[in-house]
């Protein structure tokens, strides 16, 4: 291991040739890792993604027309669509180097931390940020560090902006680091379920990795006392940690050496769908490229699709995301993995072929042969179960068994709508389906129950919200139960509530006020069918 002073300057010379021979900007489109923390209840999947222009500024003005989403070469229904103003909750945890060399970094990060916030701020993202420092080893980690960042995430800049100014750079004159180690720590701080999830990289060094030899290099008596047992100074690699990451819906940018020099990070970086940026080139604007980052991720839109495949089978879906500004055009891809074991499609279509709807499309299993196997091999149960006694008795069975062997294949059910999503109606039960329904088993319900019309429904507000519990949370806010996702409606703005067998509003001291029939709503009021509810500027027409 040489100096690392010397190292650094051996390599900036060809980090600054390659850098002079960029192509020019393009169009350039990044997304996520898909988040799956509502498909079991409605089919839903998220993406959070960003575009830049030519001059590699964010564009800030798309809309859904500008949007098309295709997993697995079928054209998906996108449900949501936020733009800036209305992103997702954001949890953000910095990873830093803190040896010598990085002391300007460091202060530069203090610095800018206002107005990183500040971008957050002012883009309505919901942000919590965290801190985990390394060299040879994960100090914040250590039994021996009483950091007041340790396993924290803070909504407040200032604090935050504390923790970054009672560090200390020092030691560190050799290098690689341990920043894998670093990633897989930062990869289990209590991150938001609902929150998007993006850990920042700030080193000047290469990592150290599982099998790299450290344990036979010459280390100073601080790193022994931290790696007792002798053996390598990580056991991670690259791969290892991109999984990790990826399984936890968390995304890298990392401000580090290029490719030829660090590798792993940018294994790291492109497994995440995250961005890299070269700390050698970017030396000289380190400060501007802190506020940069803080823009790109406040400005990032997120939308919500409709899976055009709602069954848990356990396999993996590939998404293509293809977005169109100004007559250019500009396309990422992405993928998940939904949990289960193989279902009810044998043949997947591929990226790139046919379109949706098309026939290639025909070489799936129907979603038919699914939705009857299942029911047959539940009631292949039921009957081994009442053999032994343990079932149900062998005269509801018949009537089951019955009424399976008369019903047809059906179509495949439409996922669970979420609550707050357009509802069908449905007309009455006829008398061919109330004959098919087993003795003792209730009969579908033939209503809509109570609900919110849209009057003038426009971009990703619904044309129509369903009440579907006792109590819901309307507003802006990804955490309420309706989601109205207009700028005009506060973050939790009110409350419908059902009380004795009717409804009633409540304001929870929203910006722009709630309102029954046009009148400002103090308290609980209660709502009847052919009432007008405004939020902001929003407004519904309650049916019951």
């Amino acid at each position: 291991m040489g100096n690392k002073g010397a190292w650094l300057g051996a390599i900036a010379l060809v980090a600054l040739l390659a850098a002079a021979g960029r192509a020019n900007a393009t169009l350039q489109l990044s997304v996520g890792n898909p988040g799956l923390q509502h498909f079991d209840s409605d089919g839903g999947v998220e993406l959070d993604f960003g575009l830049t222009d030519t001059n590699g500024q964010p564009v800030g003005n798309l809309r859904v027309g500008n949007v098309k989403v295709f997993e697995n070469g079928q054209a998906a229904k996108i449900l949501d669509f936020r733009g800036q103003g209305q992103g997702r909750p954001v949890d953000i945890v910095f990873v830093m180097d803190i040896t010598e060399s990085m002391q300007p970094y460091i202060d530069a990060v203090k610095q800018n931390m206002i107005s990183f916030a500040q971008d957050l701020q002012a883009n309505h993202r919901d942000y919590r940020l965290g801190l985990v420092t390394f060299e040879d080893y994960v100090v914040s980690q250590a039994s021996d560090c009483n950091c007041a960042y340790r396993d924290k995430l803070t909504s407040s800049v200032d604090e935050f902006t504390q923790w970054v100014g009672s560090l200390h750079a020092g030691g560190g004159g050799d290098i690689p680091e341990d920043q894998l180690d670093a990633l897989a720590y930062a990869a289990s701080l209590p991150f938001r379920p609902d929150a998007q999830g993006i850990i920042i990289l700030i080193t000047d060094a290469p990592d150290h990795h599982a099998g790299d030899g450290s344990a036979t290099s010459q280390h100073d008596q601080a790193f022994w006392d931290h790696h007792k047992n002798g053996g390598d100074v990580t056991n991670q690699t690259a791969s290892a940690v991109a999984a990790l990451l990826k399984k936890n819906g968390l995304s890298l940018y990392a401000v580090a050496p290029p490719p030829f020099i660090a590798p792993d990070y940018h294994e790291i970086v492109a497994a995440t769908h995250g961005r890299a940026y070269n700390i050698i080139t970017e030396e000289g604007r380190f400060s501007e490229l802190v506020r940069e980052i803080g823009h790109s991720i406040a400005t990032q839109y997120s939308l919500t699709y409709l899976t055009p495949r709602p069954i848990e089978d356990g396999t993996e879906r590939r998404i293509e995301l293809d977005v169109s500004y100004r007559d250019q055009s500009a396309v990422a891809r992405t993928e998940y993995q939904v949990r289960g074991v193989g279902g009810g499609r044998i043949i997947e279509p591929t990226l790139g072929g046919a379109g949706a709807g098309s026939p290639a499309n025909l070489g799936e299993v129907s979603f038919a042969w699914w939705n009857g196997f299942i029911p047959l091999l539940a009631i292949a149960g039921l009957l081994i179960l009442s053999r032994t006694g343990l079932g149900v008795p062998a005269e509801e069975l018949k009537a089951i068994v019955t009424a399976q062997s008369q019903a047809p294949l059906r179509p495949p059910m439409p996922p669970h709508r979420a609550v707050g999503t357009p509802t069908p109606a449905r007309g009455p039960v006829s008398q061919r389906e109330a004959a098919r329904i087993p003795p003792g088993v209730p009969p579908p319900d033939v209503g809509q129950g109570a609900r919110l019309v849209t009057v003038n429904p426009e971009g990703p507000i619904a044309a129509e919200y369903s009440l579907l519990k006792d109590e819901v949370g309307l507003g802006r806010g990804t955490e309420n139960d309706l989601v109205i996702p207009h700028v005009s409606v506060s973050r939790n703005h009110a409350r419908i509530a059902r009380r004795n067998g009717a409804y009633q509003l409540t304001d929870l001291n929203s910006t722009n006020g709630t309102y029954l029939n046009n009148t400002p709503v103090k308290g609980w009021v209660t709502i009847t069918p052919g009432s007008e509810v405004r939020l902001g500027d929003v407004s519904f027409v309650f049916r019951s």
